[in-house]
């Protein structure tokens, strides 16, 4: 994988902001899946503090063990330029498994995926995750 230019972070960045409004939390990781954004509402959901979170790879801090391979299955739609979102198990920074609703999009420049932005906000109780495609 390339590496994450400063005008691919920038771009990252910016529409990581453009998605930080509301109640969502927003994370965002370049095309390594590096954690390059981490809001306030991404502390309070999983229970990182922006510094801990930032420059760690988002399959080590979000997925329970559990939904690791279903993770990395939406890792690899998100690379091909697909979005994703539903319902899916995560663990806060204590191990604790919560599950979301998530709304994940690939960071395009020039028609290429350079990065990944994650909108999540804690789901209702009584829905259950479904399966990456």
């Amino acid at each position: 994988m390339e590496e994450t230019t400063p005008a691919h972070l920038a771009a990252i960045l910016a529409q990581a902001n453009s998605r930080a409004t509301g109640d969502a939390a927003v994370i965002a990781t370049n095309l390594a899946g590096t954690v390059v954004y981490w809001n306030e509402r991404a502390e309070s959901l999983f229970g990182w503090r922006t510094d801990e979170a930032l420059g760690r790879n988002i399959l080590d801090v979000t997925p329970t063990r559990n939904s690791l391979d279903e993770a990395s299955h939406i890792m690899d739609r998100l690379t091909r330029g697909e979005s994703w979102n539903g319902p899916f198990i995560v663990q806060r920074s204590d191990g604790t498994p919560i599950v979301i609703d998530v709304t994940n999009y690939p960071v395009m420049v020039d028609e290429r995926v350079i990065g990944v932005i994650g909108v999540s906000r804690r789901q209702a109780r009584g829905t259950a995750p479904r399966r990456a495609d």
